[in-house]
């Protein structure tokens, strides 16, 4: 370990980030009526499991979605025995289910507030800030300390991600995920390899690929980078990519058995992502649509539903366009192969779908008809949203960075700064692709959460980071104000 003494105005500061934090979260939190995203369906694969649900009348179906609004009222209700959907999203909706059932036992009533999950969800991302904190200063890194601590006020407390603390969605648990994977992996780079760092990082790997069918290669492709960046710079394949990879084959085979599960959960979902990809991501950007579709071996006639969600669809997708259930992953992938054009255009549309980052075809207020947070909560998706070359840029600095890095210091020499530039614009890249070739352009913005926030991470900690090495530089006379 490098110790070295602290001066009393790091403690301060990451006091004061903490703080922050937690108040521009609590307003958000607590808002009457709830400020959160609305049920597109997702969340009931998770509430499923606990057999809770929204507290609405009796003549609704428990599962149905609600898209115009979320709850802070739910309930258990018996709904048979519906299928499980296995996520690491469950340990957030497990304890909330623990808590529930423990109050209702007590005599608190049958009815249940969701900002419980929310403040689970905070807690943890509160824990690790300080624990990533407090150990950057263990190593004698108070720039790394006070840029990790910042991230919680200016990216994590920010609606953008807040907005999915009261609710089921995995996101934030994939968010958390990555957080926790990009920061040991950092942190632990010139470390020797420890069981319990080992073990750290292979956990971090699990839940993220456990999180969401669509990031369960993103922790194979991040263990591909590491082993690569120290097979360059030592000569070797280090421990960090070895425990990265141990996380992620983990992770992948639980999903892999998901995806063999029979039910109509799982139909549905596969219905839904195929006939996203048709209808949003091949066919608008065709020629000839009706040609398209019967190169694909669809009824052409459906070419009336180009640009439209499976959501949308009368019935499932299935029942509506014959010969769908007989499209797959390698007539998709055959397609773009064969039509450049088409690929073309929707790399281009991919990247534009992931404008805004606060996603704006849900419900964000309890009681509303898909109304929106007002204009007081301030967020930094607002500001991308108004100025899409500002998104555009934002997206442009990692790549940008990763070709300065590649030249200089190199992949021989490396460093810690290479290291974050390169997970960052692996998982940006990966990403990206995995949603819309999995999902088309149906949800890019939501299913691309983490493409915007990986983003802002590596420019936010940048900044906060050189603000503090301004301060570091000793003047003429005198110590420096932020000495390590």
């Amino acid at each position: 370990m490098h110790r070295r003494a602290r001066h009393p105005l790091v403690s301060i500061l990451l006091v004061l980030f903490w703080l922050a934090g937690m108040l521009r979260a609590f307003v958000l939190w607590s808002h009457d009526p709830l400020y959160a995203y609305a049920n597109s369906y997702d969340q009931t694969r998770y509430t499923n499991c606990f057999h809770f649900y929204p507290d609405r009348p009796a003549a609704i179906p428990p599962q149905q979605n609600s898209p115009q609004a979320p709850f802070s009222d739910y309930r258990f209700v018996a709904t048979g025995d519906p299928m499980c959907y296995w996520s690491s999203e469950l340990a957030f909706t497990g304890a909330t289910a623990l808590i529930w059932k423990t109050a209702q036992a007590l005599g608190s009533g049958e009815v249940h507030d969701v900002r419980w999950v929310g403040a689970l969800r905070w807690l943890a991302v509160l824990a690790l800030s300080i624990a990533l904190s407090l150990a950057w200063l263990r190593r004698g890194d108070a720039r790394a300390a006070l840029a990790n601590a910042a991230l919680l006020p200016l990216l994590f407390a920010d609606p953008g991600n807040t907005l999915y603390l009261n609710t089921f969605y995995a996101e934030w648990t994939a968010l958390l995920a990555v957080y926790a994977l990009f920061s040991l992996v950092l942190l632990w780079r010139d470390a020797p390899r420890g069981g319990l760092r080992f073990g750290l990082i292979a956990a971090a790997a699990f839940l993220l690929a456990t999180s969401k069918i669509q990031h369960l290669l993103l922790p194979s492709t991040l263990a591909v980078v590491v082993l690569a960046l120290d097979r360059f710079r030592l000569g070797r394949f280090g421990w960090r990519g070895a425990a990265l990879a141990a996380g992620a084959l983990a992770g992948f085979a639980v999903q892999f058995v998901q995806l063999q599960r029979e039910g109509a959960m799982m139909d549905a979902i596969d219905q839904y992502n195929r006939a996203d990809v048709v209808f949003t991501a091949l066919l608008p950007f065709a020629d000839d649509r009706a040609a398209l579709l019967t190169e694909l071996g669809i009824d052409p006639a459906c070419a009336i539903y180009s640009a439209h969600h499976a959501w949308e669809f009368p019935d499932l997708p299935e029942n509506v366009c014959h010969g769908l259930s007989e499209f797959s992953r390698r007539d998709e992938l055959a397609t773009l192969l064969r039509h450049p054009g088409i690929t073309l255009r929707l790399v281009v549309h991919g990247v534009l779908g992931l404008d805004p980052w606060i996603a704006k075809n849900l419900g964000q207020v309890e009681g509303g008809d898909f109304a929106v947070m007002p204009a007081a909560q301030a967020s930094l998706g607002r500001a991308l949203h108004a100025w899409p070359a500002l998104q555009l840029g934002l997206l442009a600095i990692a790549p940008l960075a990763l070709l300065v890095l590649l030249r200089r210091p190199g992949l021989r020499r490396g460093s810690r700064a290479l290291d974050h530039v390169a997970l960052t614009v692996a998982t940006m890249l990966a990403t990206l692709a995995i949603t819309v070739l999995g999902d088309g352009l149906a949800d890019v913005a939501k299913q691309g959460h983490l493409v915007v926030n990986a983003a802002l991470a590596l420019v936010l900690a940048a900044v906060v980071a050189s603000l503090v090495r301004v301060r570091e530089e000793p003047p003429r006379h005198g110590m420096s104000v932020l000495s390590r």
